[in-house]
């Protein structure tokens, strides 16, 4: 257990005194992204170099070190500039019957790890219910802000008969969306 927490401050520290994970920054082109992912000692490449500009940098960049018990491929978002505007973690996938269980675990893990690298999150929505994550393949749930325009979300995904854990990192402050009591 001491290992689990120590590995998943080591990584999620990363994002918070560097870049946005590593050594990545907002507004890096897809060129200085390849550059430092491939020298990065947080992630690996999963297919040769070669063949990248047939596939693009979605998924091909796995991390070294599970978080929250699962491993995670790394995915991106540009701005119309080409510069880096978002970076996903998101998980192995797992079958959908364990999404009560593994991925509720995972989720509940990594929520509280979130919470002690940057505070009291400025939404917690709790744990999807599966049935509207079914309805609209991801929802988040937690929402922190990092600086004054940067923002972590958490949530939970289903595609198929698959779950997954997503964490996204985005240049633009996410205000929670509040209901009002009935």
């Amino acid at each position: 257990m001491k290992s689990l927490i120590f590995t998943l401050l080591i990584l999620t520290m990363a994002p918070c005194m560097a870049g946005v994970y590593g050594d990545l920054e907002f507004g890096d082109d897809r060129n200085t992204v390849t550059k430092k992912l491939q020298q990065s000692k947080l992630v690996e490449q999963t297919i040769n170099t070669s063949l990248i500009s047939r596939t693009g940098l979605n998924g091909i960049f796995k991390c070294k070190t599970p978080l929250a018990g699962l491993s995670y491929h790394l995915f991106f978002d540009w701005n119309e500039n080409g510069g880096l505007r978002e970076i996903t973690l998101r998980s192995e996938d797992i079958n959908k019957s364990t999404y009560s269980s593994t991925l509720y675990k995972a989720w509940n893990e990594a929520g509280q790890l979130f919470s002690r690298v940057y505070g009291a999150p400025a939404q917690n929505a709790g744990f999807p219910d599966r049935h509207d994550v079914s309805q609209h393949g991801m929802m988040m749930s937690h929402i922190w802000h990092r600086d004054d325009d940067q923002s972590v979300l958490l949530g939970a995904g289903i595609e198929k008969d698959q779950c997954f854990l997503a964490i996204r990192f985005i240049n633009q402050r996410i205000e929670p969306v509040r209901i009002p009591a009935k």
